[in-house]
């Protein structure tokens, strides 16, 4: 059937917001705020800046298959069907739904020598979506006149909040961990501290 596989690709999201910043702290020699400051206050506030990249996006669309190869056909086995009128999706939070990501009880092998009616991807059904903030702080020390050369110190954090990202559910009908998602995509927080010298 050839009009189950017009479907979304299978990384299709909809919503996706990238925002980069870069903000250099207007304090110290030669800024707007404190120019005229004692050299303590300078070394203590001066030179700092921050930046960081910042991602939100939705979950790509699920995309089901069987764990049996039921048409005797090459390319693996073939996709479950659909109950009718079953209500795929389920509401909750992601942590909510780590058992059960979507109803799996409306999904059934197809009898033996047929293909299934679920589409090639589900719009109904996506996996977790992303939501990471990457941040560092950093000063710089001037090292030559007008700054013509700094040494910059780094404190660089990934995953700056600690939030997990989770993989996609299993998606194998007839595979007794159907449903349930049981890996996290995304390392932890990694934060790590840097020198470099910018001429």
């Amino acid at each position: 059937n050839l009009k189950l596989e017009k479907s979304l690709a299978s990384f299709s999201t909809p919503n996706r917001l990238v925002v980069s910043y870069v903000l250099d702290i207007p304090v110290g020699k030669g800024r707007k705020y404190l120019a005229n400051a004692n050299g303590l206050v300078q070394g203590v506030l001066g030179g700092w800046g921050v930046q960081g990249v910042t991602t939100v996006q939705d979950g790509f669309p699920l995309h089901f298959g069987t764990n049996v190869n039921n048409t005797n056909s090459y390319g693996g086995g073939s996709r479950p069907n659909v109950i009718a009128g079953c209500q795929k999706s389920i509401s909750g939070s992601a942590q909510s739904r780590l058992a059960e990501w979507f109803n799996t009880s409306c999904f059934t092998a197809p009898p033996s020598f047929t293909f299934g009616d679920e589409g090639r991807t589900d719009p109904n059904l996506r996996g977790a979506g992303i939501a990471n903030w990457d941040f560092s702080a950093f000063k710089n020390f001037p090292i030559a006149p007008e700054n013509r050369v700094n040494l910059q110190f780094r404190a660089e954090f990934f995953n700056l909040f600690n939030r997990v990202q989770f993989q996609f559910p299993n998606q194998t009908q007839g595979n007794p961990a159907f449903g349930t998602v049981t890996q996290q995509a995304n390392l932890p927080r990694l934060v790590q501290f840097a020198l470099r010298v910018n001429f």
